[in-house]
């Protein structure tokens, strides 16, 4: 498969994803959506990776709850967890919500596993939000990180063990 026809691939599955998220909105409307294209290139250095994937949410009106879809696939090494940062582009930021982890790297209590090539759901609330403190988000403030995403200075990213740091990350919108 050649990376144009793989990222096509995570594309329509990511529109799969905000289409199971646009059926839950139905039974709750309002709220905002968010979405994240991930790549290597958008990594802090940049990463020349196969992996790409998506990230959809959509926040809750009453900015109690995020839920979310997240799906990569074609990682260079194994995923060893996915996380939302506060940073600008171009920026590495602190870990504020853990998305998935792995047995080395569970992640908080309640965090859904990694799957390279499956849509990985969730729903982020207060008790999911770990800082970063040093950019003075304390855990459980969840209205500070839905800001952080509201100006466009946050990012999802996956984790690998060819790029510890992250493999494929995207600026959520």
């Amino acid at each position: 498969m050649t990376l144009v026809t793989h990222r096509r691939l995570v594309a329509s599955i990511g529109t799969a994803g905000l289409a199971a998220l646009a059926t839950a909105a139905a039974a709750n409307p309002g709220g905002t959506i968010f979405k994240a294209e991930l790549t290597g290139y958008q990594e802090v250095p940049a990463i020349s990776s196969p992996g790409s994937g998506t990230f959809v949410a959509r926040a809750l009106p009453n900015g109690q709850a995020i839920q979310y879809t997240l799906y990569f696939d074609g990682l260079q090494g194994n995923v060893t967890q996915a996380h939302i940062h506060v940073g600008q582009h171009g920026v590495s930021g602190g870990i504020a919500i853990w998305l998935c982890g792995t047995a080395t790297n569970p992640g908080p209590a309640g965090t859904p596993t990694c799957v390279p090539g499956t849509n990985i759901t969730g729903v982020i609330t207060a008790q999911s939000v770990v800082g970063p403190a040093g950019q003075l988000v304390a855990a459980g403030e969840l209205e500070e990180v839905l800001q952080a995403m509201e100006s466009g200075v946050a990012y999802a990213n996956v984790h690998s063990t060819s790029a510890p740091l992250g493999e494929i990350r995207g600026q959520i919108r």
